[in-house]
């Protein structure tokens, strides 16, 4: 099925007319940027939009139709609103300041639909915050839910002369077509043109209070609220009627109650609390508020936990859960913090059992790979940012700087006479390279340990036995490079500003079909060689680690921290994952 004959779904109620106008809105550029749906209650605002999200919301719509983002906001916050545009547009943005920038540094058509905008918690400062602004991008266009005359409606100035689809207009139904829906369901046509008055759905229903929605909950044996038995929806208007009614702090106590709920409906309650849970939520609500599994939230909140409130992260570790944080360090850590982790590599030599982690501005520091406890600070004479860091068997480290220089720091209790093993291999490789070095990475392994570089121009360069072989595997600069030893063979893994993770055993061709999964580009790639076969880790801008184990169909694995993810290493059955804020370890 090609996009100019994909199947648009059937529109009832005799809204054949309304339907086709927001076709022909998507369809004309020279249309306003702005299309407002209006209408009294029951006249069929959300459901128009539904309908358009089913018919142009999916990669069948043809381009021109297409909607770029959904995002529903009944109930919204700002907050939740720009986690999950952000999230449907492939952008990690914690602020409306963060995906207004990432947006404007993009390129093309984007289209959003908003429903339910005039149901949102604050519909006008969702407007002022975000909506508004995003207009002032000339590449995004939003078909929004707001009455005529609303706050919400008056707030919009970007686009001077919106489009406007009023429903209580009689033009846009069909009013044949709207006496034989009204016929079918034994509705009283006398309501036309509101679908809503031929069925008697004109007044919002009242919601329900906190007393009555708790009622609703099961109990433990202990008399507490348990979540695990709980309906979602139930648990997300719980939350939701203390936005209304106060009491989020009661709920509170048992963080449970936060990874079984409606993300969105949680972000919201937790509007003005405070405390290292509310805290936490804050930092990782982009990836929270992509993610269906209440297991995954659960083991994301308990991970962001560790070392910041150790109570409730042991309540959060009795939810069954895929992965599970063994050890983290993040700003506050009762156990240490060394900072955002740019770069980390595993040690050996005098470095094993420990993890070398480089700072944004080069400062490498040391932690027990076990458990993360801070260990010391690596000796550099002159710490610049970097690009990569690794370590050989013999424990010297390897640096290459963000201008693309290359540094050998000799391992402990190394010999200050002789040069480094690696030294001659490195100098080869500079050389071979067709422009800057953009990557690095070290192979450890009999008879010693070899590196590997990747450069501006998307190649990758192998130093084995005195020669350099070369691949391209990128189209731009190759982002991201590890290796590893598998069934004996060398085999090294390039991420690239392409978005692409490309295998290559030096000495073949490289795999033929590249590993995918986030959007933007890989920011970091991890190997391991483990008895069930090799496993790759690859992460990229929008915060997506995904884990796949090549030959081996499906995903392993696909977590994301709610931070952007810098670095990445496996071993002994974890990963260790370097973030903007912190560094994670976590065991799948």
């Amino acid at each position: 099925m090609t996009g100019q004959d994909h199947a648009i779904p059937p529109l009832r109620a005799g809204r054949r007319p309304a339907g086709a106008a927001l076709l022909g809105w998507l369809d004309d550029d020279r249309s306003p940027r702005l299309c407002r749906i209006a209408g009294s209650p029951g006249s069929g605002k959300t459901h128009l939009l539904e309908w358009l999200a089913q018919a142009c919301g999916g990669e069948q719509a043809p381009e021109r139709r297409r909607l770029h983002a959904v995002v529903p906001a009944a109930g919204a916050s700002v907050r939740g609103v720009v986690w999950a545009l952000g999230h449907r547009l492939g952008v990690l943005a914690h602020t409306p300041g963060d995906l207004l920038t990432a947006l404007a540094e993009g390129g093309g058509r984007t289209v959003v639909c908003v429903p339910g905008l005039n149901r949102a918690a604050d519909p006008a400062r969702l407007v002022a915050e975000l909506l508004d602004p995003l207009l002032r991008l000339p590449r995004v266009r939003l078909i929004v839910e707001a009455p005529e005359g609303s706050p919400e409606a008056l707030g919009f100035t970007a686009v001077e002369q919106p489009a406007v689809l009023d429903l209580d207009l009689p033009q846009w139904t069909d009013p044949a077509r709207y006496q034989r829906w009204c016929a079918g369901l034994h509705a009283d046509p006398a309501g036309y043109p509101s679908p809503g008055a031929a069925l008697g759905r004109t007044r919002p229903q009242a919601p329900e209070s906190l007393a009555q929605l708790a009622a609703r909950v099961p109990r433990r044996v202990d008399g507490g609220l348990d979540a695990a038995a709980a309906d979602e929806q139930v648990l997300s208007e719980l939350w939701a009627a203390t936005t209304r009614e106060g009491g989020a702090g009661g709920l509170l106590a048992d963080p449970a109650l936060l990874s079984y709920a409606g993300p969105l409906a949680v972000t919201t309650a937790l509007e003005g609390a405070g405390g290292p849970v509310v805290a936490v939520w804050d930092v990782a609500g982009p990836a929270l508020i992509a993610e269906p599994d209440p297991g995954v939230r659960a083991a994301l909140l308990r991970t962001r936990l560790i070392g910041l409130d150790d109570r409730a992260a042991e309540r959060l570790a009795t939810v069954p859960a895929p992965w599970r944080g063994a050890w983290a360090l993040w700003p506050n850590s009762s156990i240490g913090w060394p900072g955002p982790v740019a770069s980390l590599a595993l040690g050996a030599g005098g470095y094993a059992g420990q993890l070398l982690l480089a700072d944004p501005g080069g400062t490498i520091r040391t932690v027990q790979a076990e458990t993360g406890v801070p260990l010391a600070r690596v000796d550099t004479p002159d710490p610049k940012p970097l690009r990569a860091l690794s370590v050989t068997a013999e424990g010297e480290v390897l640096l290459l700087d963000a201008s693309g220089g290359v540094e050998v720091i000799p391992g402990p209790g190394s010999a200050a006479d002789r040069p480094p093993a690696v030294s001659e291999p490195l100098d080869v490789l500079r050389g071979a390279a067709g422009s800057g070095l953009s990557a690095l990475t070290v192979v450890s392994g009999p008879p010693g340990s070899a590196p590997a570089v990747g450069d501006e121009a998307g190649s990758v360069h192998w130093y084995q036995d005195g020669a350099v072989l070369s691949e391209r595997l990128h189209t731009g600069p190759v982002t991201a490079l590890a290796g590893t030893l598998a069934a004996g063979r060398v085999v090294l893994a390039g991420g690239g500003f392409d978005g692409k993770v490309r295998l290559w055993y030096p000495g073949t061709a490289p795999e033929a079909e590249p590993l995918e999964g986030g959007h933007g580009p890989v920011g970091a790639v991890a190997l391991a060689e483990t008895p069930a076969g090799l496993l790759v880790a690859a992460a990229w801008a929008d915060g997506l680690v995904r884990i796949t184990a090549p030959g081996r169909p499906g995903v392993l694995l696909d977590l994301r921290l709610g931070s952007q993810v810098w670095a990445l290493a496996m071993a002994g059955g974890r990963l260790v994952i370097g973030t903007s804020d912190g560094i994670a370890a976590i065991e799948f």
